[in-house]
């Protein structure tokens, strides 16, 4: 839900590579209307623009695209230096990429998954990547949602479980916290538990 909440948000325009992506990603209805959307996948159930193999160039030029999308891709990549290296490579000066990636999050190989990274790792990649910004922001409602997320570590009744763990996360934060959000050392420690992260960098 999260991680829908910030596509929805995304401000896109002209053409835009989705890495990892295809005409079947279930996410397609929430980008902005009149994209020029183009897709790379290994998978060709997920319809990509491009099949490609792992570890060889992607079949852009320099500088080509406007905006690239890569969504809970990067964890089944092995070296995930090597794409950001090649995503920065074929992206326009001043593109933005938008990244999002698990962190405490279950096993889920498609054809495997190798990385939970923290936010220092992804900060100092960008920055040895080249991009001139990063701003990152935790995907997280709370401790309670976040051990929801984690299947085998509760009972029956999972998505009921997950329910009832956000409301009492948003409870939390509006009556006992009086706000929206929660910062400070508390918010630090939650943040610190995210199921994922959402990342934005500039060329």
């Amino acid at each position: 839900m999260l991680e829908y909440e910030n596509l929805a948000s995304l401000s896109l325009s002209g053409r835009v590579l989705d890495m990892g992506g295809g005409r079947n990603a279930r996410y397609l209805p929430l980008l902005p209307k009149g994209l020029t959307v183009e897709s790379v996948n290994i998978d060709p159930k997920i319809e990509p623009t491009h099949l490609v193999t792992p570890g060889e160039p992607l079949p852009f030029a320099d500088n080509s695209f406007d905006a690239v999308i890569c969504f809970n891709t990067l964890e089944h990549i092995y070296d995930a230096r090597a794409v950001l290296d090649e995503l920065y490579r074929i992206m326009k000066p001043g593109a933005e990429v938008h990244v999002m990636v698990p962190f405490m999050f279950r096993i889920h190989g498609h054809p495997d998954d190798y990385t939970r990274a923290t936010p220092s790792w992804w900060r100092e990649t960008f920055r040895r990547t080249g991009f001139s910004t990063l701003q990152l922001k935790p995907l997280v409602w709370g401790r309670r949602s976040t051990v929801s997320v984690v299947p085998g570590l509760y009972g029956p009744f999972p998505r009921l479980r997950l329910h009832i763990a956000m409301l009492l996360d948003i409870l939390t934060a509006k009556l006992l916290l009086r706000g929206d959000t929660i910062s400070g050392r508390r918010g630090q420690s939650i943040c610190g538990i995210s199921p994922g992260w959402f990342m934005s960098g500039m060329k």
